[in-house]
Parts: C-alpha cells; sequence; structure tokens
C-alpha cells in the first residue's frame, strides 16, 4: 500500500503544479511544498528542508531547517567547499621519488625514497609511470632500501569518531599519505572454458604480497562467485569462493587493504622490479633526508577534477584524504583530522553560514554522529555561488540529475531533469539531498532536504525529495 500511495502521488503531481503555476502566489508555493512533506511515512519532526534564492540568499520556504539531523554523503558538500577555499581549484597532489647515497652509473649505493602527499586518487597506472620514468633515469639497481616517507599525514588511518569497527567493503577504506587504488584491490573473476572447471581469478595490482586461493567453480547453481581476504604476516591470502555459469561475463570484486603502508610499499616494489629497478633491501619507513637527490615528482590531476568525482561517485575515502591535506597545508604537517575539521567550521563561519548545532566527525558523512541544518546547506549555497573563484567548480562537481552520477537515475521524467545539479546522502534510516535548480523563470534556486528516523523506504525518500526539486523547478518562480 505504501508504495502505491508513492506512486499515485507522483501522478498527481503534475496536476497540482498546474494548479499552482495558474494561481501564481507565493502561498501556492509554499503549499505545493507542505503537500509533499505531508507523507505519513515521514518523521515530521526529523525532516528539514530549506529552499533559498541564488545569489540573494532569501528564504523561499523552510521546514525546520534549523534542525540537526545527520545529513549522510551530503557533508560532502562542506569538504569540497572547504578544500576549494583553502587549497584552490588547481592545486596538485605531489608523489615524490628520491635516492640517497652515491650513485655510479646504474647503481645507486643507497635507498630510494618515496614521499607521499596524500593523492587520492594515485592509481596502478601513475605507480607504473612512476617505476618506468626512475628506469629511463639510468637507475637499474639499489644497494639500500625501498623507504617510504607517509610523514604528511598523522597515524591515524581513519577517522577518529569512527572507531574500529570495519568490514572489507571498499566504501571504509583506510587511510594513508601514500595510498595506492583507494587502498582497495580489484579481484577480477571469469567462468572457465567448461562446466567443472575452475574460475579464472587475478587480483589488481598484482605483486607478491598476494596470493590467490582459488575454490571457485565454473558451473550452473550454487552462492554467486565471492572473495574476501585473509592476513598473513607477510601475505595476503585473498579466497574465491562460490560459482559463476559459463555463460556468465567477468565481473570486479573490490575490497579494501588492512595495512595500507605495506600494500604501497609491496606495489612499489613489484612496478619498480617489473620497470627493471631492482631494490635489494627491504620496505621500511623513514623521512626524506637532507641531500637526497630528487629523482621525478608525479603530480595530480587539479583538484577541480577531483572534486568531481568526489561528488558524482561519493568517495568516502577521497573525501577524507582531502580532510587531511586541507589539515597538512595550512596547519602544517602532519595532517590531522582534527585540524582539518576545525579549518572547515572556521570557513563556514567565516563566509557568513550559520554554523548552530553543526557536529562534523569526518569529511565523509560516514558517521551518523554528523550533523547539519537544512540552513547551514543552504547558507554554503548560497557562499559558494558568490564565489566566482571558486564556485563554479563547486556547482560543476555535483551530478546532474538524471544524467550523470548518484542521481543518474533520479529525476528521470521531471521536467527538471538536467536543470539540477545535487549530492545524495545515504545511510540506515537517512537520506538527504542538496543542491541548485534552475527555475522555470530562468533564476537560480538552492535546496537542502535532511530527512533522518524516516519510516519511508528508501526509493519513497527519494521520491520524495525529487518532487520538491521539481516543485521549485516549477513554481519557485511563482512566489509573488
Amino acid at each position: 500500500m505504501l508504495k502505491a500511495r508513492f506512486i499515485i502521488a507522483a501522478l498527481a503531481f503534475p496536476l497540482l503544479a498546474a494548479s499552482a503555476m495558474a494561481a501564481g502566489t507565493k502561498d501556492d508555493f509554499v503549499g505545493a511544498l507542505d503537500g509533499v512533506i505531508r507523507e505519513r511515512c515521514i518523521n515530521h519532526e526529523k525532516i528539514g528542508v530549506r529552499v533559498v534564492e541564488i545569489p540573494s540568499g532569501e528564504t523561499l520556504y523552510d521546514k525546520n531547517g534549523s534542525s540537526a539531523l545527520s545529513p549522510a554523503s551530503v557533508m560532502k558538500l562542506v569538504t569540497t567547499a572547504t578544500a576549494l577555499h583553502y587549497l584552490g581549484v588547481n592545486y596538485k597532489f605531489k608523489t615524490d621519488v628520491y635516492y640517497t647515497g652515491p650513485r655510479e652509473g646504474g647503481v645507486v649505493k643507497g635507498d630510494i625514497v618515496i614521499r607521499g602527499g596524500g593523492d587520492p586518487k594515485l592509481t596502478s597506472e601513475a605507480v607504473w609511470l612512476i617505476a618506468e620514468e626512475v628506469r629511463r633515469q639510468g637507475i637499474t639497481d639499489v644497494t639500500g632500501d625501498l623507504v617510504l616517507d607517509v610523514s604528511f599525514f598523522d597515524d591515524h588511518d581513519s577517522p577518529p569518531a569512527r572507531g574500529g569497527k570495519r568490514g572489507q567493503r571498499p566504501f571504509d577504506a583506510l587511510l594513508g599519505a601514500l595510498s595506492i587504488n583507494f587502498n582497495t584491490v580489484a579481484v577480477h573473476v571469469y567462468p572457465g572454458l567448461k562446466s567443472g572447471d575452475p574460475v579464472i581469478a587475478d587480483v589488481e595490482p598484482m605483486s607478491p604480497y598476494f596470493k590467490i586461493i582459488n575454490d571457485g567453480l565454473t558451473r550452473h547453481g550454487g552462492h554467486p562467485v565471492a572473495a574476501f581476504r585473509v592476513n598473513g604476516e607477510d601475505t595476503v591470502t585473498i579466497r574465491i569462493t562460490g560459482a559463476m555459469r559459463p555463460e556468465d561475463a567477468g565481473g570486479v570484486i573490490h575490497m579494501n587493504i588492512d595495512d595500507p603502508f605495506r600494500f604501497a610499499g609491496e606495489t612499489f616494489r613489484a612496478y619498480l622490479k617489473r620497470a627493471g629497478v631492482n631494490i635489494a633491501g627491504v620496505i621500511k619507513k623513514g623521512l626524506v633526508p637532507q641531500g637526497a637527490k630528487l629523482v621525478y615528482t608525479r603530480q595530480s590531476e587539479p583538484l577541480s577534477m577531483i572534486l568531481r568525482d568526489l561528488n558524482r561517485f561519493s568517495n568516502n575515502f577521497v573525501a577524507e584524504q582531502i580532510v587531511k591535506t586541507v589539515a597538512a597545508e595550512v596547519s602544517g604537517t602532519p595532517g590531522t583530522h582534527e585540524n582539518g575539521l576545525s579549518l572547515a567550521m572556521k570557513f563556514l563561519g567565516e563566509s557568513g553560514v550559520d554554523t548552530t548545532g553543526v557536529v562534523l566527525h569526518d569529511g565523509s558523512g560516514l558517521s551518523k554522529d554528523n550533523r547539519l541544518t537544512a540552513k547551514t546547506l543552504s547558507g554554503l549555497l548560497v557562499a559558494m555561488s558568490r564565489r566566482f573563484d571558486i564556485g563554479p567548480d563547486f556547482i560543476a562537481s555535483l551530478g546532474i540529475m538524471g544524467v550523470d552520477g548518484t542521481v543518474r537515475k533520479r529525476l528521470k521524467t521531471s521536467p527538471a531533469k538536467s536543470l539540477a545539479r545535487a549530492k545524495t546522502g545515504t545511510l540506515n534510516r537517512v537520506t538527504a539531498l542538496a543542491g541548485y535548480v534552475s527555475g522555470q523563470d530562468g533564476k537560480l534556486y538552492g535546496f537542502s532536504i535532511l530527512q533522518n528516523d524516516s519510516g519511508c523506504p528508501y526509493r519513497g525518500s527519494h521520491k520524495i525529495e525529487d518532487r520538491i526539486v521539481t516543485t521549485v523547478h516549477l513554481l519557485a518562480g511563482k512566489k509573488r
């Protein structure tokens, strides 16, 4: 019955909107929004909705706008704006490679030192290019060790407020100043040639650090193929279980890594060896010593491009790496969550955003203890719209509703499709949506919607949010 009620409401909405447009008054606009959030499944004490005109900031609608609620991944809007403010749109993360000691031809009689700069998108391909560059500069043998300088961040590999509870899912990856592939490993699986054959499995990135135990079979029936890791002293064992049918296409199973430092070291060592650079010693932690000679600096793409992926795909790892990077660059190394989140609060306050009730525990929104208000979010949307230096990149980082990112399936049949940019948020019994939508009058409007402890199914909550956005698109310009 609940699902049917949402379908009926969605079908009835265009008629209600048309009626309100004909009347064209502010009361009709407010009444239409009141009608959208009248669903009985909503927890009316724990929903916050605010609509503002951009860039004036005039409040057009407010329902519990000052209530501090869990924002889920909409928290990433605060992280995004903070990073753009302190680092700038063209900031690039750096990964430096040095060698120590004398060099005789291709032989380094010392160490290779790799200094991480917090790059959240340092991929296997980037490691391969770094290794190839080292070899192109004539280095073939290193008599010493592979030293990793990870002093850019502190030793906390997750936000302190998160606690120690973790699974192997990629959305909960650990952090590190030198991190590869979002600190996750990809297990590629394919069916064998015929029934009864083992599945074909491989790991990316490949290195001696990983050992595969393949119990997966090619057959009809049985549990779907799965993978899980078991950490050993010197290796990580990845066990493949389950079944794939002979006609199945290949797939990828992602899981996080429990020791980012060792993972980075083993991956660099493997790729250097593959490029023809042999390291005689061990992998260890250290600092770049005075007198070390720079071999190569790998720069990331600009921050503005990284933030597009952050918000379109809601990557928790990237968000937390950025928080610590802001702290390192502004407050000094090592970068900490405490300093990064403190800078975020400072930025909000200096931007004229109301921070009453705001609590920041991480930069991704994964913690349910975070608190934002719809008023805070709408204030942030207004403030960023007025920043010509960083505002356009902030807006461009948001997914286009009905087109791409986490909002690609939203507003598919709405007249507001492709005319709204937004960030989603989802946790257990929490959904949220905030962003911008153009009105039929040609003006721009900001909306922020927070739903906590709702009795609506997620799909129903999303429909409510989408109807709010559509209402703003259709009716906000008819407010007078």
